[in-house]
């Protein structure tokens, strides 16, 4: 898929992602009663939407935030499908600096907070103490300064195709193409990974830009260093030293880019190249430096952290390295670090308070990990259970949803679960450990539409060929025969799924739709895949909260879904 259709279906997972229509009052409703948040949380209460200015950052809302930077006293958070950047300062206070929710480009001059950004989805403090954004889908990199005036710095708007970009001359009239990852030096020197044509482009203090990586095709005849066939630079981060190291998930890379213009493999999978540490990871998405320069890996598919050092590698946040056969460590472990689960990490920084920060992008949070835990030797990370959402036991979601590693799931149906073999027949399979949960509440006045979404995610392959989900709406509400699906890959880009189809029926309180949906397998490294179903209010629906609704994935046990039925005196 070229660039332009990587922007039009990230464009549409917003809207299926970001919920599209979660009010102040809907947010106020949801908000946790104590604000404690999830546990080690900086800033997030954990569901999708776009609440909080001037409160706690832990009862605020996020929507997959992207990345998280540190500089000046304060933490900055990508906001990836509200189109903001949010800022947390000393005191814990969350505010909105840029972005005002809607997509698109506009602003520059002028107050960031009044400007419009289009998936913001890397942040970086430079040394002046500006914000460098990489505003993705608008092919920008935008810089917010101290006073809070935004502009652009690079790239023109117009989407680049790898030939006559720009180099050689100023960044801001050269063409950029899904910039997706961002770094500084101790100089100010700029460099920008890009997702469309994947390669690093180098932005010098005289604002000239040039590519500095590329993949194989095209690094070609110019003096980028070639970094192969398969590459992508979803994250990027720059040591003391002023080497540049570059989190390549199409690869299973950590990259090093020396200041000679030397490009080496530093870490990779087990089969890779010789030299290089050995790491059995799914996809490394994002790299960050401490003070000591330990190198920490975002690993997003495997939903992990690794901390590089010495030429060791081990997990130190999220699901623990089943190669080393550990078991999890006890919660009376007085000293081991934090023990929350992470879903698909693609963001890290460290902050001055001595913690590792985590954008946990399916948790719709900034978690936070303390470093003084990780220098030395510590048990194997435990997945920590999500505080409860404030509701009534009987509405809160099942726990088997929000934690398949500590209470097995049950087996899918066998029938539905065989992998296709390529010539017509189908082989058996080891039945996928499938998560499936809606994603955002939904609450809509009587007579109104909207849409629900339903998310299947996985870390195991799951190819169970051409399928039925039968979805039941809850009650109060029809469907309308609506029904699309977007896959979320590794490297944060969407893709529009197969082709579902639907049909309704029981006047449209059922709907089942075909399928054949695909996940971690070979050519197809999507991880989740969401299904978004028009439904419709009733409009003498009586109003309130029902959880009588459900999904059937392929056969496998029921999730409820859940909505909210508005009086005409509510928004």
């Amino acid at each position: 898929m070229d660039a332009e259709g990587v922007g039009r279906h990230r464009g549409r997972a917003a809207l299926v992602l970001g919920g599209g229509g979660v009010t102040a009052r809907a947010a106020a409703r949801r908000r946790p009663p104590d604000g404690g948040g999830l546990p080690g949380t900086v800033a997030g209460n954990g569901t999708a939407g776009y609440s909080g200015d001037g409160g706690p950052a832990p009862d605020g809302q996020l929507a997959f935030p992207a990345d998280v930077a540190v500089g000046g006293g304060a933490v900055f958070v990508a906001d990836h499908a509200n189109h903001r950047i949010r800022r947390i300062d000393g005191t814990g206070t969350l505010t909105t600096i840029a972005g005002d929710g809607l997509r698109g480009f506009a602003g520059d001059g002028a107050d960031a907070v009044r400007a419009r950004l289009g998936f913001p989805s890397a942040l970086v403090v430079a040394p002046d103490g500006a914000l460098l954004v990489a505003d993705e889908m608008n092919h920008r990199v935008r810089r917010i300064d101290p006073s809070g005036v935004i502009g652009t710095v690079a790239g023109d708007g117009s989407r680049g195709e790898g030939e006559g970009d720009g180099d050689g001359g100023p960044a801001d009239r050269a063409r950029l193409n899904a910039p997706c990852a961002v770094a500084v030096d101790a100089t100010g020197r700029l460099y920008v990974g890009e997702a469309g044509t994947p390669r690093v482009r180098r932005i010098d203090g005289d604002g000239v830009i040039s590519t500095a990586v590329a993949a194989a095709r095209w690094s070609g005849g110019s003096t980028a260093a070639d970094a192969g066939e398969a590459f992508l630079p979803a994250g990027l981060a720059v040591d003391g030293a002023g080497r540049l190291y570059i989190a390549d998930p199409e690869g299973r890379r950590v990259l090093l880019l020396g200041t000679d213009g030397a490009l080496t493999v530093l870490a990779g999978p087990p089969d890779g190249d010789t030299g290089a540490t050995a790491v059995d990871w799914g996809a490394p998405c994002a790299v960050t430096v401490d003070g000591e320069g330990v190198l920490y890996v975002a690993d997003q598919t495997g939903h992990r952290v690794w901390r590089l050092a010495d030429g060791a590698a081990r997990v130190v946040a999220g699901q623990p390295d089943p190669a080393t056969g550990e078991a999890t460590a006890s919660v009376d472990t007085s000293d081991a670090v934090v023990r929350a689960a992470l879903r698909y990490p693609c963001g890290l920084a460290v902050d001055p308070a001595g913690r590792l920060l985590v954008a946990d992008n399916f948790h719709h949070r900034i978690a936070a990990v303390p470093l003084t835990t990780l220098s030395g030797d510590t048990e194997p990370v435990r997945e920590e259970k999500p505080r409860s959402d404030g509701e009534p036991q009987r509405e809160r979601e099942p726990e088997r949803e929000r934690e398949p590693q500590r209470e097995p799931e049950p087996e899918p149906d066998r029938g539905a679960d065989s992998v296709p073999t390529g010539d017509g027949g189908t082989a058996s399979a080891q039945p996928a450990r499938l998560l499936v949960r809606q994603e955002v509440g939904l609450e809509v006045q009587r007579g109104q539409s909207e849409l629900i979404h339903v998310r299947v995610s996985s870390t195991d392959p799951w190819a169970p060929g051409r399928v039925e989900h039968t979805f039941t709406a809850p009650t109060g509400f029809v469907f309308d025969g609506r029904v699309t699906g977007a896959y979320y890959r590794a490297d944060r880009t969407v893709l529009p799924g197969g082709g579902p189809t639907g049909t309704v029926g029981n006047d449209g309180r059922s709907l089942v739709v075909t399928d054949e949906p695909r996940l971690n397998t070979p050519g197809h490294p999507a991880a989740a895949l969401v299904y978004t179903l028009g439904i419709r209010a009733l409009s003498d629906a009586e109003p309130g909260r029902y959880t009588d609704g459900s999904a059937v994935i392929a056969g496998q046990p029921g999730v409820r879904l859940k909505a909210s039925v508005l009086g005409d005196d509510e928004d």
